[in-house]
This record gives C-alpha cells, structure tokens and sequence, in this order.
C-alpha cells in the first residue's frame, strides 16, 4: 500500500476546483485553500484472495474568508468534485467510489476566516 499515492491522487482532483491542496496542514497566511488527512481505514480481500481492497476515510479542512457565503461555495465545490467520483487511477492503486458528507461548518479563526470540514471514504483497489 502507498498512502503517499492516493493523497497524491486525490490532491490532484481536489485541485481541479482551482483551489490549492495542502496535506497534512494549512499555512497561516493563505485563504480560499484545503487540507486533506487520511484516517485509519479497513482492509479486505476479494474471494478470492487476489485483490487487496480498503475502505479509507479522509478529511478535508477548507479555510475560506470572512464570507460564510463565498466560503461555503468553496466548499460546495469540492463536494461536488469528489462526491460519488469513481475510476480514478494511478500505478499503485485505482479509487473504485468516494462518498462524502455535506460540508459543514467548523469553526471562525482568530482572523475572523471561515472553516468547513468535510468527511470522505474512498474505496481502494490496491495495485499488487
């Protein structure tokens, strides 16, 4: 399994919106961006036993402006970038569905920006 792959993977098609992609972190002094984290996810085989497939959650933090309505709209941009995505591939690995939550609110920061959060799981085909 290459972790570094899918997020690399996925980075790519968060950044189609034309928003910039960030893992694990956000810088400070930027706006309008997104973080993506992967969780702990679940492995399984198909019957049989060739194909190694896992159910990962991952999580986007987007920090948009003051705006809740611009900021939402950010979010609802990736939302609907990724949301029931399917057939994405790589050399290590093919993404069979993303499913996503609603966007949500997070939290205000100390310069007043807007955050929403989103939660995703991707299922995964591993290339053996």
């Amino acid at each position: 399994m290459n972790t570094e792959s899918l997020v690399t993977l996925l980075r790519n098609e968060i950044e189609k919106t034309g928003y910039k992609c960030y893992s694990p972190d956000l810088p400070q002094d930027l706006e309008k961006i997104v973080a993506i984290s992967l969780g702990e996810g679940t492995n399984e085989r198909s019957l049989n036993k060739d194909i190694l497939y896992s159910r990962i959650p991952f999580y986007l933090l987007i920090r948009g402006t003051s705006n809740d309505t611009e900021t939402r709209s950010i979010a609802d941009a990736f939302f609907k970038q990724l949301d029931h995505k399917t057939d994405l591939e790589n050399d290590n690995l093919r993404i069979v569905l993303i499913s996503c939550n609603m966007p949500n609110y997070a939290f205000r920061d100390e310069n007043q920006r807007i955050h929403y959060n989103i939660n995703c799981t991707a299922k995964v085909q591993w290339k053996e």
